[in-house]
Protein backbone atom coordinates (compact mmCIF):
# COMPACT_ATOMS: atom_id res chain seq x y z
CA UNK A 1 0.00 0.00 0.00
CA UNK A 2 1.38 3.41 -0.96
CA UNK A 3 1.91 5.96 1.81
CA UNK A 4 1.09 9.65 1.65
CA UNK A 5 1.99 12.54 3.95
CA UNK A 6 -0.45 15.24 5.00
CA UNK A 7 -0.38 18.30 7.18
CA UNK A 8 -3.15 18.27 9.75
CA UNK A 9 -5.00 21.59 9.70
CA UNK A 10 -8.21 23.02 8.32
CA UNK A 11 -6.72 24.56 5.23
CA UNK A 12 -4.03 21.97 4.66
CA UNK A 13 -6.17 18.91 5.33
CA UNK A 14 -9.87 19.60 5.86
CA UNK A 15 -11.80 18.27 8.82
CA UNK A 16 -14.27 16.70 6.44
CA UNK A 17 -11.63 14.53 4.83
CA UNK A 18 -10.42 13.34 8.19
CA UNK A 19 -13.85 12.65 9.65
CA UNK A 20 -14.73 10.27 6.82
CA UNK A 21 -11.82 7.94 7.57
CA UNK A 22 -11.27 4.56 9.11
CA UNK A 23 -8.87 4.53 12.06
CA UNK A 24 -5.84 2.81 10.58
CA UNK A 25 -2.57 4.65 11.08
CA UNK A 26 1.09 4.56 10.16
CA UNK A 27 3.80 5.00 12.78
CA UNK A 28 6.28 7.11 10.82
CA UNK A 29 5.81 10.48 12.57
CA UNK A 30 8.42 13.20 12.09
CA UNK A 31 6.99 15.43 14.88
CA UNK A 32 7.46 18.57 12.78
CA UNK A 33 5.16 21.40 13.87
CA UNK A 34 2.60 22.62 11.35
CA UNK A 35 1.65 26.28 11.67
CA UNK A 36 -1.57 27.68 10.29
CA UNK A 37 -1.59 31.35 11.20
CA UNK A 38 -2.88 34.67 9.96
CA UNK A 39 -3.45 38.28 10.93
CA UNK A 40 -5.87 40.59 9.12
CA UNK A 41 -5.67 44.36 8.88
CA UNK A 42 -8.03 45.42 11.65
CA UNK A 43 -8.06 41.93 13.14
CA UNK A 44 -6.26 39.89 15.76
CA UNK A 45 -3.73 37.10 15.17
CA UNK A 46 -4.98 33.53 15.09
CA UNK A 47 -2.60 30.56 15.17
CA UNK A 48 -3.40 26.84 15.00
CA UNK A 49 -0.61 24.37 15.79
CA UNK A 50 -0.49 20.66 15.05
CA UNK A 51 2.19 18.03 14.72
CA UNK A 52 2.82 16.61 11.27
CA UNK A 53 0.73 13.51 10.78
CA UNK A 54 1.47 10.72 8.28
CA UNK A 55 -1.62 8.85 7.15
CA UNK A 56 -2.33 6.00 4.77
CA UNK A 57 -4.72 6.12 1.84
CA UNK A 58 -6.80 3.08 1.08
CA UNK A 59 -9.47 2.90 -1.61
CA UNK A 60 -9.37 6.71 -1.92
CA UNK A 61 -10.01 7.20 1.80
CA UNK A 62 -7.71 8.37 4.58
CA UNK A 63 -7.18 6.26 7.66
CA UNK A 64 -6.19 8.37 10.66
CA UNK A 65 -6.04 8.30 14.43
CA UNK A 66 -7.98 10.79 16.55
CA UNK A 67 -6.66 14.21 15.46
CA UNK A 68 -6.77 15.58 19.00
CA UNK A 69 -3.55 13.62 19.62
CA UNK A 70 -1.79 15.94 17.16
CA UNK A 71 -2.99 19.32 18.42
CA UNK A 72 -0.24 21.32 20.12
CA UNK A 73 -1.83 22.88 23.21
CA UNK A 74 1.06 23.96 25.43
CA UNK A 75 3.22 26.09 23.18
CA UNK A 76 4.51 29.56 24.06
CA UNK A 77 3.39 31.77 21.18
CA UNK A 78 4.12 35.47 20.64
CA UNK A 79 3.53 38.01 17.88
CA UNK A 80 5.56 41.21 17.53
CA UNK A 81 5.23 44.21 15.22
CA UNK A 82 8.78 45.36 16.03
CA UNK A 83 7.67 47.76 18.75
CA UNK A 84 5.07 45.81 20.65
CA UNK A 85 4.96 42.11 21.49
CA UNK A 86 2.01 40.09 22.78
CA UNK A 87 1.65 36.57 24.13
CA UNK A 88 -1.09 34.54 22.43
CA UNK A 89 -3.29 32.55 24.79
CA UNK A 90 -4.32 29.01 23.87
CA UNK A 91 -8.01 28.17 24.18
CA UNK A 92 -10.71 25.85 22.90
CA UNK A 93 -12.78 27.43 20.12
CA UNK A 94 -14.99 25.11 18.11
CA UNK A 95 -15.59 27.73 15.43
CA UNK A 96 -12.18 26.65 14.13
CA UNK A 97 -10.70 23.28 13.27
CA UNK A 98 -9.33 21.34 15.06
CA UNK A 99 -10.94 23.45 17.77
CA UNK A 100 -7.94 24.87 19.61
CA UNK A 101 -6.39 28.24 18.75
CA UNK A 102 -3.86 30.74 20.05
CA UNK A 103 -4.94 34.38 19.91
CA UNK A 104 -4.87 37.74 21.69
CA UNK A 105 -6.61 41.10 21.56
CA UNK A 106 -3.43 42.88 22.67
CA UNK A 107 -2.07 43.33 19.17
CA UNK A 108 -4.11 44.25 16.10
CA UNK A 109 -3.12 44.04 12.46
CA UNK A 110 -2.30 47.30 10.67
CA UNK A 111 -1.86 47.80 6.94
CA UNK A 112 1.78 48.09 5.91
CA UNK A 113 3.20 46.58 9.10
CA UNK A 114 5.23 43.38 9.43
CA UNK A 115 4.51 40.83 12.15
CA UNK A 116 6.89 38.22 13.52
CA UNK A 117 5.48 35.01 14.94
CA UNK A 118 7.52 32.98 17.44
CA UNK A 119 6.50 29.53 18.66
CA UNK A 120 8.38 27.66 21.38
CA UNK A 121 7.38 24.08 22.11
CA UNK A 122 9.54 21.51 23.89
CA UNK A 123 12.94 21.77 22.20
CA UNK A 124 11.60 23.50 19.08
CA UNK A 125 11.62 27.19 18.21
CA UNK A 126 9.73 28.33 15.13
CA UNK A 127 9.75 31.83 13.64
CA UNK A 128 8.10 33.54 10.70
CA UNK A 129 7.50 37.08 9.49
CA UNK A 130 4.70 38.31 7.28
CA UNK A 131 3.62 41.74 6.05
CA UNK A 132 0.07 43.02 5.74
CA UNK A 133 -0.10 44.79 2.38
CA UNK A 134 -0.73 48.53 2.45
CA UNK A 135 -3.94 48.36 0.44
CA UNK A 136 -6.91 45.98 0.33
CA UNK A 137 -8.02 44.71 -3.09
CA UNK A 138 -10.02 47.19 -5.17
CA UNK A 139 -13.19 45.14 -5.56
CA UNK A 140 -15.65 46.57 -8.08
CA UNK A 141 -18.46 44.16 -7.24
CA UNK A 142 -19.51 40.64 -6.36
CA UNK A 143 -21.80 39.00 -8.89
CA UNK A 144 -24.00 36.06 -7.96
CA UNK A 145 -25.70 34.19 -10.80
CA UNK A 146 -27.65 30.97 -11.11
CA UNK A 147 -25.88 27.95 -12.58
CA UNK A 148 -27.61 26.92 -15.83
CA UNK A 149 -29.38 23.63 -15.20
CA UNK A 150 -28.38 23.63 -11.54
CA UNK A 151 -31.33 23.54 -9.18
CA UNK A 152 -30.87 26.33 -6.67
CA UNK A 153 -27.12 26.59 -7.30
CA UNK A 154 -25.22 29.85 -7.83
CA UNK A 155 -21.82 31.07 -8.96
CA UNK A 156 -20.13 33.87 -7.05
CA UNK A 157 -17.48 35.98 -8.80
CA UNK A 158 -15.48 38.91 -7.45
CA UNK A 159 -14.39 41.55 -9.95
CA UNK A 160 -11.14 43.23 -8.91
CA UNK A 161 -9.41 46.22 -10.51
CA UNK A 162 -5.63 46.34 -10.81
CA UNK A 163 -4.72 49.81 -9.56
CA UNK A 164 -1.84 51.41 -11.53
CA UNK A 165 1.36 51.62 -9.54
CA UNK A 166 0.52 48.70 -7.26
CA UNK A 167 1.99 45.23 -7.65
CA UNK A 168 -0.35 42.96 -5.75
CA UNK A 169 -1.16 39.35 -5.01
CA UNK A 170 -4.68 38.20 -4.17
CA UNK A 171 -6.28 35.33 -2.31
CA UNK A 172 -9.98 34.46 -1.95
CA UNK A 173 -11.80 32.50 0.75
CA UNK A 174 -15.33 31.96 2.06
CA UNK A 175 -17.43 30.95 5.06
CA UNK A 176 -20.87 29.35 4.88
CA UNK A 177 -23.65 29.41 7.47
CA UNK A 178 -23.42 30.57 11.07
CA UNK A 179 -21.30 29.55 14.04
CA UNK A 180 -18.04 29.64 12.07
CA UNK A 181 -15.05 31.96 12.30
CA UNK A 182 -12.54 30.32 9.99
CA UNK A 183 -12.53 31.07 6.27
CA UNK A 184 -11.93 28.19 3.88
CA UNK A 185 -9.56 28.79 1.01
CA UNK A 186 -11.56 28.84 -2.22
CA UNK A 187 -10.50 26.37 -4.89
CA UNK A 188 -7.71 27.85 -7.10
CA UNK A 189 -8.34 31.20 -5.42
CA UNK A 190 -4.90 32.81 -5.82
CA UNK A 191 -4.04 35.44 -8.47
CA UNK A 192 -0.97 37.48 -9.41
CA UNK A 193 -2.02 40.83 -10.92
CA UNK A 194 0.89 40.68 -13.36
CA UNK A 195 -0.92 37.85 -15.14
CA UNK A 196 -4.36 39.44 -15.07
CA UNK A 197 -6.34 42.02 -17.06
CA UNK A 198 -6.96 45.49 -15.67
CA UNK A 199 -10.28 44.23 -14.34
CA UNK A 200 -10.01 40.58 -13.44
CA UNK A 201 -12.59 38.07 -12.37
CA UNK A 202 -11.96 35.87 -9.33
CA UNK A 203 -14.47 33.01 -9.09
CA UNK A 204 -15.20 32.04 -5.49
CA UNK A 205 -15.26 28.24 -5.82
CA UNK A 206 -16.36 26.05 -2.92
CA UNK A 207 -13.98 23.57 -1.38
CA UNK A 208 -15.69 20.18 -1.49
CA UNK A 209 -15.88 18.50 1.92
CA UNK A 210 -15.27 14.79 1.69
CA UNK A 211 -17.69 13.82 4.45
CA UNK A 212 -20.53 16.02 3.21
CA UNK A 213 -22.47 13.49 1.17
CA UNK A 214 -25.33 15.92 0.52
CA UNK A 215 -23.32 18.84 -0.83
CA UNK A 216 -20.85 17.56 -3.40
CA UNK A 217 -20.74 20.74 -5.45
CA UNK A 218 -18.35 23.60 -6.04
CA UNK A 219 -21.29 26.01 -6.30
CA UNK A 220 -23.22 27.78 -3.54
CA UNK A 221 -26.79 26.93 -2.62
CA UNK A 222 -29.30 29.74 -2.96
CA UNK A 223 -30.52 31.20 0.37
CA UNK A 224 -27.29 30.12 2.15
CA UNK A 225 -25.52 32.74 4.26
CA UNK A 226 -22.03 33.26 2.77
CA UNK A 227 -19.16 35.53 3.74
CA UNK A 228 -16.69 36.21 0.91
CA UNK A 229 -13.15 37.34 1.67
CA UNK A 230 -10.78 38.67 -0.99
CA UNK A 231 -7.44 39.81 0.40
CA UNK A 232 -4.12 41.15 -0.76
CA UNK A 233 -1.16 39.11 0.50
CA UNK A 234 2.62 39.43 0.42
CA UNK A 235 4.84 37.57 -2.03
CA UNK A 236 5.87 34.81 0.43
CA UNK A 237 2.24 34.02 1.20
CA UNK A 238 1.48 34.07 -2.51
CA UNK A 239 4.22 31.49 -3.18
CA UNK A 240 2.72 29.15 -0.59
CA UNK A 241 -0.91 29.52 -1.66
CA UNK A 242 -0.15 29.42 -5.38
CA UNK A 243 1.79 26.19 -4.97
CA UNK A 244 -1.01 24.81 -2.80
CA UNK A 245 -3.61 25.73 -5.43
CA UNK A 246 -1.62 24.23 -8.30
CA UNK A 247 -1.03 20.96 -6.50
CA UNK A 248 -4.59 20.75 -5.24
CA UNK A 249 -5.71 20.88 -8.88
CA UNK A 250 -3.61 17.81 -9.65
CA UNK A 251 -4.52 15.67 -6.68
CA UNK A 252 -7.75 15.06 -4.78
CA UNK A 253 -5.86 14.86 -1.49
CA UNK A 254 -3.84 18.00 -0.86
CA UNK A 255 -0.21 17.87 0.17
CA UNK A 256 0.29 14.18 -0.56
CA UNK A 257 3.84 13.07 -1.16
CA UNK A 258 3.07 12.46 -4.83
CA UNK A 259 2.85 16.20 -5.41
CA UNK A 260 5.95 17.20 -3.51
CA UNK A 261 6.56 19.71 -0.74
CA UNK A 262 5.07 23.18 -0.58
CA UNK A 263 7.18 26.30 -0.08
CA UNK A 264 6.83 27.78 3.39
CA UNK A 265 7.72 30.99 5.20
CA UNK A 266 7.98 29.05 8.48
CA UNK A 267 11.51 28.71 9.85
CA UNK A 268 11.83 25.48 11.83
CA UNK A 269 8.46 24.05 10.86
CA UNK A 270 5.83 23.70 8.15
CA UNK A 271 2.75 25.60 7.04
CA UNK A 272 2.20 29.35 6.72
CA UNK A 273 1.94 32.64 8.59
CA UNK A 274 0.08 35.16 6.41
CA UNK A 275 -0.90 38.81 6.69
CA UNK A 276 -4.13 39.76 4.91
CA UNK A 277 -5.58 43.13 3.93
CA UNK A 278 -9.11 41.97 3.21
CA UNK A 279 -12.34 43.00 1.58
CA UNK A 280 -15.15 41.06 3.28
CA UNK A 281 -18.80 40.95 2.31
CA UNK A 282 -21.52 38.81 3.89
CA UNK A 283 -24.84 38.14 2.20
CA UNK A 284 -27.56 35.56 1.61
CA UNK A 285 -26.93 33.86 -1.72
CA UNK A 286 -29.36 35.17 -4.32
CA UNK A 287 -28.75 36.22 -7.94
CA UNK A 288 -27.67 39.84 -8.12
CA UNK A 289 -24.79 42.29 -8.02
CA UNK A 290 -23.36 43.25 -4.64
CA UNK A 291 -21.16 46.27 -3.85
CA UNK A 292 -17.40 46.22 -3.57
CA UNK A 293 -15.04 48.78 -2.08
CA UNK A 294 -13.65 50.29 -5.30
CA UNK A 295 -15.15 53.75 -4.62
CA UNK A 296 -13.34 53.87 -1.27
CA UNK A 297 -9.85 53.74 -2.81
Amino acid sequence: MKRFLFYVSMILCTVSVCQSCDKEFTNNVSNDIVVEGWIDAGGYPVVILTRECPVRLKADRISIKDLSDYVVQWAFVTVSDGNKSAVLIGRIDNRYFPGYIYTTDRIKGEAGKSYTLTVKYLDKEITSTTTIPLYPPAVDSLVCSRVPGGKGLCNITAYVTNVPGRSEYYKSAFMEGTGQAQYLSSFLGVVDDALADSVMSMPIIRTIKDNDKENRTRYFHEDTLVSVKVATIDSESYDFWKSYANKSDLNNFMLSSTIGNLPTNINGGLGYWSGYNPFIYTFTVKPGTYPGNRDDQ
